[in-house]
């Protein structure tokens, strides 16, 4: 594989990582270790806390927004639950 296709493949490796949201979550996780070691400044700390919160918060709506689309796929479009 020539050098310049696989620099293109390292990329979009690379931007997948940082849009994939298992790979958000580890990326978390490993700096939330950092805070229990003391290795994060209290700014640190919040600012990881908050990049937690907006995560959930994000999940959340995305596992509602699966669960009606689910639930429309179940009972169809004119259910009165679909209303």
């Amino acid at each position: 594989m020539p050098a310049s296709r696989q620099a293109r493949w390292r990329d979009k490796r690379k931007a997948a990582d940082r849009t994939n949201v298992d790979a958000i979550e580890r990326a978390l996780l490993q700096q939330v270790e950092r805070c229990e070691r003391g290795k994060l400044s209290d700014e640190g700390r919040t600012a990881v806390a908050d990049k937690l919160a907006d995560l959930a918060r994000d999940l959340l709506w995305r596992s509602h927004r699966l669960a009606r689309l689910a639930m429309k796929l179940r009972t169809g479009e004119d259910h009165p639950l679909q209303r």
